[in-house]
């Protein structure tokens, strides 16, 4: 194989996932060349006619070839940041977005008015809902609930590597029997599976990698948004919050699911593009 420099494999890199018809294609070639060399981005500049390894060169065209293929960059680097905490994912495992993180500030708003709540984080995946409140809400104590055999062990381990004292739970949260193994929390959190039937017919390339049973919420979206309502509400302590992230304009359906389950005070909260993303509701 030809010697091969830093700056000519970043360009390469760059110039095949701009022709793929990835949008950040220019970001997404720097953070494979990253992970490939270890090289930072403000080095690249001094490094770039330092000259690489073919093991290195053949690790960034597996990677580009993966990204091509339509796996998430996030699976390929093994990691992504959320709520400025790193995150290991991989396949089996919703990859944490910045839509999310609206949900964790808007918990942490309303855990202000609890001292050393109990939070329980339910459809937990990697984690980083629990272990962001965790980290963030000095005392409390957080729950994280999780089913996927092929999930936990993620969330098992960012809860090490964050150094969070968050407490896995595994149980499928439409069952009753989950309950038995919590107490009675301040506050009930949640992004569930939300995306329609019709939906999970037309999913972007990229979000076909992620796990159908974290994604999947019924023909309507709502199966989850219903069950866990009807069944956690009595998990919350009086006055207590449940709090869920939701797809777009299912706002005001879930609203309605939390008025015919007796929480009042309910409230929204829109993302960084003005989309409503999270619905909370205060138990009577």
């Amino acid at each position: 194989m030809v010697e091969m420099t830093a700056g000519t494999l970043y360009n390469n890199a760059k110039a095949i996932l701009k022709m793929t018809g990835i949008e950040n294609y220019s970001q997404e070639a720097f953070y494979i060349i990253e992970k490939a060399t270890g090289i930072k981005k403000h080095e690249l500049p001094i490094k770039e006619n330092m000259p690489l390894d073919n093991s290195i060169i053949e690790e960034v065209n597996g990677y580009v070839n993966r990204r091509k293929s339509g796996e998430p960059l996030q699976y390929i680097l093994g990691e992504w940041e959320f709520y400025s905490f790193n995150f290991k994912v991989g396949e089996g495992v919703l990859i944490p977005r910045q839509d999310t993180e609206t949900l964790v500030e808007s918990v942490l708003e309303s855990l202000k008015d609890f001292k050393e709540p109990v939070v329980v984080d339910l459809c937990s995946g990697s984690g980083c809902i629990a272990i962001s409140i965790e980290k963030m809400c000095k005392g409390s104590k957080v729950f994280a609930v999780e089913l996927s055999d092929m999930a936990i062990p993620y969330l098992q381990k960012n809860i090490n590597e964050n150094n969070s004292s968050v407490k896995l739970i595994k149980g499928n949260v439409c069952d009753s029997k989950t309950l038995d193994n919590l107490p009675q929390a301040d506050m009930i959190v949640s992004n569930p599976p939300y995306i329609t039937a019709q939906d999970m017919k037309c999913l972007q390339k990229e979000v076909t990698f992620e796990p159908e049973m974290a994604l999947a919420g019924g023909d309507d979206g709502l199966h989850f948004y219903r069950a866990i309502t009807a069944l956690w509400k009595d998990k919350l302590k009086e006055n207590g919050i449940l709090a869920f992230e939701c797809g777009i304009n299912q706002h005001k359906q879930i609203e309605e699911i939390l008025k015919e389950n007796g929480f009042d005070d309910i409230c929204f909260k829109e993302d960084l593009c003005g989309i409503i993303r999270v619905v909370k509701g205060r138990k009577k």
